[in-house]
This record gives structure tokens, sequence and C-alpha cells, in this order.
């Protein structure tokens, strides 16, 4: 029996450094995995860590916070800005320069049609573009033939063209002409193009009770294209002087949000700090409390943040482990 007990314990010495490895690799986790929590306090990075994260901070400040209605709509060419190219006489077409999406300037050559007409040779007509712009669509090729009325090709001037939203019915008194709008378009999320409300449709859509507002948009670089999708904040009231700060820099639930500052005495030091919010609008939120005007906020970079473990600090057995400074060769020889 006491053979077999020594048996056991000396199995048993084997198996637990084994052991031990087992249950601390359940628990070794990097900071963000499964089970792992958010760090609190101040955390402290390098500035190559900081870089990596890709921190960007913002400064809290008093603004003018807009309160705005948001709305889904679609890009539309101004109808006034479109020019349909037909043809009056039945022919053929003898030449085309123009594919769908070019551009043209006023005055270019554009097609040739040969007329049925009897003649030798059929007299011909040229069409050039009468304003300029891009080909929205082209309905011909080369050696079609064509008759009185048929549509040609389209050329829409786009430096200019309408946003349309759809609005509810009980939202219809929150818009005013020249009310001040930002879209936002799906090809380009990080970009803002700034427009204003310039009219709505004549009567609700009887399915969808909504109506069809127009919101004039500049377009100079010709990004937005018809048919886009896009979202819109439309300015329906203004609040001036409040503390705010961009809506990227508050993290958290509701009734545990902060955001981190960044400390004052040590720019590589960042302060989880709790703040409740008030009103905001698609760019900011107010700060009733928890940061002051003047506080650099992080607003990229500050989820992944939260998750960094704090550098370490020096302690007092790290200055033991420093080199000892040289004696002087007198000092030395008088011990």
């Amino acid at each position: 029996m006491k053979r077999l007990l020594s048996i056991w314990f000396a199995f048993a010495l084997v198996l637990q450094p084994a052991a031990r490895l087992l249950a601390h690799a359940g628990h070794d986790k990097a900071p963000g995995e499964d089970g792992a929590g958010p760090l609190t306090g101040p955390i402290t990075i390098t500035p190559e860590a900081a870089k990596n994260l890709g921190l960007k901070l913002e400064t809290a400040d008093l603004r003018t916070l807009e309160k705005t209605l948001s709305a889904l709509g679609h890009v539309e060419a101004d109808p006034a800005r479109v020019v349909s190219l037909t043809s009056r006489i039945s022919g053929r077409v003898t030449r085309l320069s123009v594919n769908e999406g070019d551009r043209v300037a006023q005055g270019d050559f554009l097609l040739e049609i040969e007329s049925r007409q009897i003649g030798d040779p059929p007299p011909r007509i040229e069409f050039k573009a009468t304003i300029g712009g891009t080909v929205l669509d082209r309905h011909i090729f080369t050696g079609d033939s064509v008759e009185p009325d048929s549509h040609l090709l389209k050329v829409a001037d786009l430096s200019s063209l309408y946003v349309v939203a759809r609005i509810y019915e009980g939202q219809i008194a929150l818009i005013q002409p020249n009310q001040k709008v930002r879209v936002r378009a799906e090809a380009y999320p990080d970009q803002v193009f700034e427009g204003t409300v310039e009219g709505h449709t004549a009567q609700l859509d009887s399915e969808t009770r909504t109506l069809g507002v127009r919101v004039r948009v500049p377009n100079p670089g010709l990004r937005l294209l018809p048919n886009m999708r896009a979202t819109l904040s439309i300015v329906t009231a203004v609040a001036d002087s409040i503390i705010t700060v961009p809506l990227s820099a508050v993290l958290g639930e509701a009734g545990n949000l902060f955001v981190f500052v960044q400390d004052d005495k040590d720019p590589q030091t960042f302060l989880r700090t709790p703040v409740v919010v008030g009103q905001r609008d698609d760019r900011y939120v107010e700060i009733v409390e928890g940061v002051l005007p003047g506080a650099n906020v992080v607003t990229v970079g500050n989820y992944q943040l939260q998750y960094v473990p704090p550098a370490p600090r020096k302690t007092v057995a790290d200055s033991h482990d420093m080199p000892a400074k040289a004696q002087p060769a007198s000092e030395a020889k008088s011990h």
C-alpha cells in the first residue's frame, strides 16, 4: 500500500507543472479578446503605440449645435440643366464621337446623320453640344437608322444637381426653403456635401404618405452622380454656445458614457473621463458634465485605446539594475 501511495505521489508531481501551464493558458488573453475587459484609469502609451493606433484628437469647445432631421434620398440631375438630342429627319448615323460618361464642352461635335432625302450626295446634318456636361445616355450606334423625333442622346450639366429626399407627413412643418443640409453619399462615406432646401413636390405620395424634398447641392468635382443613394441631415434649429465634442469621441452605454481626455502635463497619457451628454446633431454631441472647453479628446483610435495595457512604471528595484557610476581613479585608490 505504501508503495502504491509513493508511485501516485511521484506521478502527481510530474503532472503538476503541466496542470499549471494549462490553467495559465486559459487566462492568457490579449486585451480586447473574449473574456478580457477594457482597462480603467489613466493609460500611458508610447508615441509609437499612438501612431499604430492612429490616434486623432479634437478640442472640446463652445460650438453652435444644430438640431437636424435625417432623411434618405437619391441624386437627380437638374432638369433645367439637361438637354435631350433628337432628330427632325429620317436618315442614318454616319459618324458618332461620344460614349456614355464622356464629358463634352459646348459646341463639341457629337454625331452626324445622313438624310434619306434624294441628293448627290445626300445631305448630312451635324449635331453639336448646346451645353457643356456629361453624356448621360446614348441610344444610337454608327449605321443605325433614325426617324423624326428619335431620341439620340442626353447631355447633362452635373456641376449642380438635386438630392431628393422623402419625409413623412408629420415632419413637413419642420421644412423651410433655404435650410442648410448636409448630404452624405454611400459612395463617399467620409465626405460631406453642403446643400440647401430649394423646394418640394406638390403633393404627398398616396401610398407612403411622404413628401419629396428637393435639395440643391453644388457638385464641382462631379463626384455625385444621378441615382446615387444619399443620407441627408436637414438643419431645423440651432443652439448657440454649447460645450460639444465629436460624436466619435464618446464611448460606452447609456448611463456609463466616457471619453478619453489627454493629460495636460503628459501628452502620452489619456484619462478615462465619465461624461453626461445632452442634445446632438449629425456631427457633435453636447457635454453637460465631465469635460471643459479646451480639453483634447480622442476621436479616432479611442475604442482600441481602452484595451491598451498601461506602460510599465519604474520602481525602486529598477534603479538597482542601472550600472554603477564609474569612480575617479584617485578615489578608487583611496579605497
